[in-house]
């Protein structure tokens, strides 16, 4: 779970802290830097699992265009830091199972622009560090009021000396894995390409990959109607794609696990009728293994009884059917940021939709002790829609659950530089609940008043 993320020089962004809830709403009109923030989050997950150069390439513009530009020019350095909640068990993909004795970390990376040869230039990584969280310093945790089940199961500190340093050293910079049940190792960081998390593929040090694994699941859901609509082929995951162009096979999945002499459709029953609730008309959902073509296939049964393939369902049902079929597999785990969920929803229907996808995460107030731990989860959303706000906050505009961000662009003067620059801003509204977790020491930008949530909520009448 992440809980905090710290950007500077990375887009439209410069000195930006931004805590984060188990579910959090970016609101905001367009070109505000809300999508920035995803992209921020989705950088730090590929640094993970790719090198460098792998982890820019799928990035929204070319890799340079990532560095902040100013009056006075492009920023050499993105500075990115994110602190975590592991989960307290980490297995890797050969079966090995360890039980961590930490679980909120910090992660620190430093990407430069070199200049490696005359006009050749390329991305590096100048520093690189992960460190415990101390429970006298967890402020996230405190603010949580998480229950003593969920303290008990999840947050743990035993660990007082870091995992990942990167130190100067006179043959130069070093990036120092230190000990961890094994042996620590020293890495060579004056042209690294790739972090040290990229190299850490199991639990020879269980921390580090724990934290891996948990980058690893963060993930930007970007539906495609277009790809939601085709068959998927036998060979394709059963985890839910970021474009979601497996929907049918992990439909196909979720009702085999689930399916019984009674309820032949298993949990692919109650999706149908979660979908109705949103979008009335539907009875029936079937997903299924077409034996000719050996593609998955999904259809829907309408009121009056007639079948509907995918290729004819609209965009708008494809993705509440996507977003609903996350919320009934019990392999989601991770991050999810995903964009206006209000696109193809009704209005009237929006505000259901919205408390719907608030119980895809994890609580830390209702964990009860008999309750199994399971993988955390976690939901951002980012949108434009009154009819969002209006959904998550309570007659006296307090949130009502989660967090609510409000971004949009400010104006700051730098007389150093003697430049006036713009940059995305996030505040929080910062009445019950929010107040205890947001401080004005971490939100000097202030917070979002009652007449600025007013403002946009009067905008409502104006959604179609």
């Amino acid at each position: 779970m992440l809980t905090r993320i710290e950007i500077d020089g990375f887009k439209t962004f410069e000195n930006q802290t931004i805590d984060l809830t188990p579910f959090t709403a970016i609101i905001g009109s367009n070109a505000a830097g809300k999508s920035n923030l995803f992209d921020a989050i989705q950088l730090l997950s590929n640094l993970a699992t790719r090198d460098v150069t792998e982890a820019v390439k799928d990035m929204r513009g070319e890799p340079l265009e990532l560095f902040r530009r100013t009056p006075s020019g492009q920023t050499k350095q993105i500075r990115l830091a994110a602190e975590v909640l592991v989960d307290p068990t980490v297995r890797d993909p050969w079966g090995s199972e360890v039980k961590l004795s930490h679980t909120r970390i910090r992660y620190e990376i430093t990407l430069e622009r070199r200049e490696i040869r005359p006009g050749i230039e390329r991305i590096q990584v100048a520093h690189e560090a992960a460190l415990p969280i101390m429970r006298k310093n967890d402020a996230w945790a405190t603010a949580m009021h998480p229950t003593a089940a969920f303290r008990s199961a999840h947050l743990k500190y035993t660990r007082n000396k870091p995992w990942l340093t990167t130190e100067d050293r006179s043959e130069g910079l070093t990036f120092d894995i230190h000990q961890d049940g094994k042996q620590g190792r020293n890495r060579p960081a004056s042209a690294a390409e790739a972090t040290v998390l990229y190299s850490i593929t199991n639990a020879e040090f269980p921390h580090l990959f724990a934290l891996r694994e948990e980058m690893r699941h963060w993930r930007l859901l970007q539906l495609d109607p277009a790809l939601l609509r085709k068959p998927a082929p036998i060979t394709t995951s059963d985890t839910l794609d970021a474009d979601g162009a497996n929907l049918a096979a992990v439909l196909t999945r979720l009702r085999l696990e689930t399916q019984s002499p009674s309820r032949p459709d298993g949990v692919l029953s109650d999706i149908a009728a979660e979908l109705n609730n949103l979008i009335p008309g539907t009875s029936r959902l079937q997903a299924e293994l077409h034996d000719a073509s050996r593609e998955y296939r999904i259809a829907l049964t309408m009121r009056d009884g007639l079948p509907f393939t995918s290729r004819v369902i609209s965009d708008g049902t494809l993705r509440v059917l996507a977003l609903l079929t996350l919320l009934h597999d019990p392999r989601h785990r991770g991050l999810i940021c995903f964009e206006e969920p209000e696109n193809g929803v009704h209005p009237a229907r929006v505000k259901l939709l919205v408390r719907r996808l608030r119980d895809m995460v994890s609580s830390l107030s209702n964990f009860e002790p008999d309750d199994t731990p399971t993988p955390l989860s976690q939901l951002i959303v980012n949108s434009h829609s009154p009819v969002v706000l209006s959904a998550l906050i309570d007659k006296d505009l307090h949130p009502t659950e989660g967090s609510i961000l409000f971004a949009d662009t400010s104006t700051m003067t730098d007389p150093e530089n003697k430049e006036t620059r713009r940059k995305t801003r996030l505040r929080p509204i910062r009445p019950h609940p929010q107040g205890e977790l947001f401080s004005l020491d971490d939100a000097p930008q202030g917070f979002v008043s009652h007449f600025e949530v007013k403002t946009i909520l009067e905008t409502a009448s104006t959604e179609s």
